[in-house]
């Protein structure tokens, strides 16, 4: 059960290895311990053999002498061993209890110091009857010449620690329990710094996981939390990177989607919103308090009022036919609306799709499956189709009128016998020739008209004198003003104006209709001004007459092809309904503008502004 556990089988070997430590180390120290004490034992035993000598070697040995005894009585008493041998090896002396003197003869140390020239000598070895470590010394002593010697012997247990056992099992019980106290403290801070660590870690990677991508992993630490630290900030450097691209990827796509100018609308499987951009609010006309970001996540119902629109963005429904147009897809991906929004109605075309919304790193078989719907405004497809198709019919009718006219008259003349009807017959050539003139202007505008409206059309400006501006234009319609009765007043202003930079053909067309209509609704003794005022930056030419006038509620729609006020107005000079709409679209090409006043019954007055160049770049 102790060794189940790794921290106890750590703590078992981290005892186990210092114990050992503790135990080589206790053996080295006593064994220097023991030759150390052997020196000094040895030093003081040879200190006293030679105290020993000088009592003897006075005169022969005389181990008889008190003194002798005591000494010997004081060596026994620290428990040191002696004997004293001849020359011969034979024992002088020897103390108390010692037996086997007469076998220390041979002793290595006894044979050195008796030797002739001997000299003291010493050994270390188990001797005694408990065979016990003795430090044993031998000293040579002269008296009466080389040849009178002796020899002093010496002997004391010295201390080695196999002599104690029980020393030695209190020592290895402290040394266990002192081993076991320090590998548990040394684990205990070992295993809390650890769990620091490993603390740190885990806390960081809690942080990556969460997608907190700038905390990076402490490497304060050795081995392999170091090396798991320099890995996972190595992952994180490239989740970083990678992350960092997805975002300025996404950032990208958003500021396109952004700024299409379709609208666009992505839905989930179960109706909520996940993409709208800016346009497709705009033309939903969604509240624009409201972010395009505040409508994701929102359910489609809540955002689109239009049904068929929440039709194609529900997966699995499709769209009611469209009941306005006949274009519509029956299949109902593709539709046309028309949504109310304050500045008025607007006409969508609406494309959906299916979609898959895939997840980074999910399998397409996996993903959710979602709709997309692209919407485009046609609003200005939408008045063009319809101006042509006004265009169209109103065309046919003016061109029908004349026709029929010139076709009944042709008819007539047919059933005429024209020798004898002939005043009558006149009649109708004069309606024939009234209409076929009629026809070749309206044809004539509409070539004029063709040609404004052309955009590759270039109509460069040219310098044209002022004052045969105004002559020119008096010639060609004086016939006109005489036979009418009307009165003609042209002026410049400032009266020194000389040139004026324009297009003589675009403005021949403005000015011409504007006249051809003066005097076509200016009765009899009338007048008809015409003002040129020309300054540094517009040249303005005005044509007003004291004519009929236009009602308010046609002032706006005088611009328009084909139309005209009313056939009671017109009279016999009735126009084509064409001039206006030239005037409009010869002075747009000059860049200018257009402006009318009229008030009816008192005459109305048309102006026209051409930008010009500064007049030191003109001259």
């Amino acid at each position: 059960m102790f060794l189940s556990g790794r921290r106890n089988r750590l703590l078992l070997a981290g005892a186990l290895l210092v114990g050992v430590a503790l135990v080589a180390a206790l053996w080295l120290i006593s064994r220097e311990q023991e030759r150390l004490h052997g020196e000094e034992v040895a030093s003081q035993l040879q200190t006293k053999a030679r105290l020993l000598a000088g009592v003897l070697a006075d005169g022969r040995p005389d181990v008889d002498r008190p003194l002798f005894h005591r000494l010997i009585a004081t060596l026994e008493a620290e428990n040191i061993a002696l004997a004293i041998f001849d020359a011969e090896g034979h024992v002088l002396a020897q103390s108390a209890g010692l037996a086997d003197a007469d076998t220390l003869s041979i002793a290595p140390e006894v044979i050195a110091a008796l030797r002739p020239g001997g000299t003291p000598a010493r050994d270390v070895r188990r001797w005694g009857p408990r065979n016990a470590v003795h430090v044993m010394v031998a000293l040579p002593i002269h008296f009466g010449g080389p040849e009178a010697r002796c020899a002093i012997w010496l002997a004391q247990p010295q201390w080695a620690l196999i002599d104690h056992p029980g020393a030695v099992v209190r020592l290895l019980a402290f040394i266990a329990t002192t081993a076991t106290l320090a590998v548990i403290v040394l684990l205990t801070l070992y295993l809390r710094f650890r769990r620091r660590a490993l603390a740190r870690l885990v806390r960081t990677v809690r942080e990556l996981s969460a997608g907190n991508l700038t905390s990076e992993l402490p490497r304060d630490d050795h081995g392999e939390l170091a090396a798991l630290a320099t890995a996972l900030n190595s992952l994180r450097k490239r989740l970083a990177a990678q992350m960092e691209l997805i975002d300025r990827q996404r950032r990208m796509l958003q500021s396109l989607v952004d700024q299409l100018h379709e609208g666009v609308i992505v839905t989930r499987d179960d109706g909520r919103i996940v993409l709208i951009n800016p346009t497709a609010m705009r033309m939903l006309n969604l509240p624009g308090e409201r972010g395009h970001q505040d409508f994701i996540g929102e359910p489609v119902e809540h955002c689109v009022q239009d049904h068929r629109l929440q039709r194609m963005l529900l997966p699995g429904l499709a769209p009611p036919p469209s009941p306005r147009t006949a274009a519509s897809d029956d299949s109902g991906s593709d539709a046309r609306l028309e949504i109310e929004t304050g500045d008025g109605p607007i006409h969508l075309l609406a494309r959906a799709s299916e979609v898959i919304l895939a997840e980074p790193g999910q399998r397409t078989v996996d993903a959710e499956r979602g709709r997309a719907v692209l919407l485009t405004d046609i609003t200005e497809l939408q008045r063009i189709i319809q101006m042509r198709t006004d265009f169209v019919a109103n065309a046919s009718h003016e061109l029908r009128t004349p026709l029929s006219t010139i076709r009944a008259a042709v008819e007539t003349l047919l059933g005429m016998d024209l020798v004898e009807e002939g005043p009558a017959a006149q009649t109708f050539l004069e309606k024939i020739d009234r209409h076929s003139a009629r026809l070749e202007a309206m044809v004539a505008d509409l070539l004029d008209l063709s040609k404004l409206e052309t955009p590759s059309e270039r109509f460069k400006p040219e310098t044209i004198d002022c004052k045969n501006l105004l002559q020119e234009l008096y010639a060609r319609f004086a016939e006109r003003l005489e036979r009418k009765g009307l009165h003609w007043h042209a002026e410049r202003r400032p009266a020194h104006a000389a040139t004026v930079l324009v297009n003589p053909h675009l403005l021949r067309l403005a000015v011409d209709n504007l006249l051809d209509n003066a005097i076509k609704f200016t009765d009899r003794g009338g007048h008809i001004r015409v003002q040129l005022t020309l300054t540094n930056e517009t040249a303005t030419l005005t044509v007003a007459d004291t004519g009929c006038g236009i009602p308010e509620e046609d002032q706006q729609r005088v611009f328009e092809r084909f139309y005209q006020v009313e056939r009671a107005r017109s009279g016999a000079e009735r126009g084509t309904g064409l001039g206006l709409s030239i005037v409009r679209h010869a002075v747009n090409a000059m860049r200018g503008a257009v402006e009318l006043r009229s008030t009816p019954g008192r005459g109305t007055e048309v102006t026209l502004s051409v930008p010009q160049p500064r007049y030191a770049e003109r001259s």
